[in-house]
């Protein structure tokens, strides 16, 4: 990353810490001390039948935006199939979880609004895969994350 003089931060493609999350590689483009707890922002790439749990982010927002392939956002029990160039949004308080329903990886941005959330996966990158539920509940306490059962 670098900073320039007009106070503009600036990541290449090839910057940014890489943390392994539930067995993908996330990108952390942006984060919350960046950004002044503003937002953060990640690149994650998914492997067939990857993605995330059911869970709450009962602090943050969460936007989808897909780069390639495709991505099942579940909301509320209703599921929104996103392909390249699409884009979801969550609000805070709601039941979300996605996934890879195709055959090659698939790759996105995420961002969380406000951006403490990415402590939270910064912290599950640095679990033993495949992570123990407690470990991954007691991650969640802290940034106001909750899993679900599904």
């Amino acid at each position: 990353m670098t900073a320039t003089s007009s106070s503009v931060i600036r990541c290449t493609h090839s910057e940014g810490p890489t943390h392994p999350v539930m067995g993908d590689p996330m990108r952390f483009i942006m984060t919350a001390e960046q950004t002044g707890g503003a937002y953060a922002l990640s690149e994650i790439e998914t492997r067939p039948g990857g993605g995330a749990p059911p869970h709450i982010h009962h602090h943050e927002e969460e936007c989808f935006y897909v780069l390639e392939g495709t991505i099942e956002v579940t909301a509320n029990g209703t599921v929104h199939r996103l392909e390249a160039g699409d884009f979801a949004h969550v609000p805070r308080g709601v039941v979300r979880s996605f996934t890879n329903p195709g055959t090659t990886h698939a790759r996105m941005l995420i961002m969380h609004n406000p951006g403490a959330a990415a402590g939270f996966y910064i912290g599950m990158g640095k679990l033993p895969f495949p992570p123990q539920l407690e470990a991954i509940k007691a991650l969640g306490d802290q940034y106001g994350i909750e899993l679900v059962a599904p």
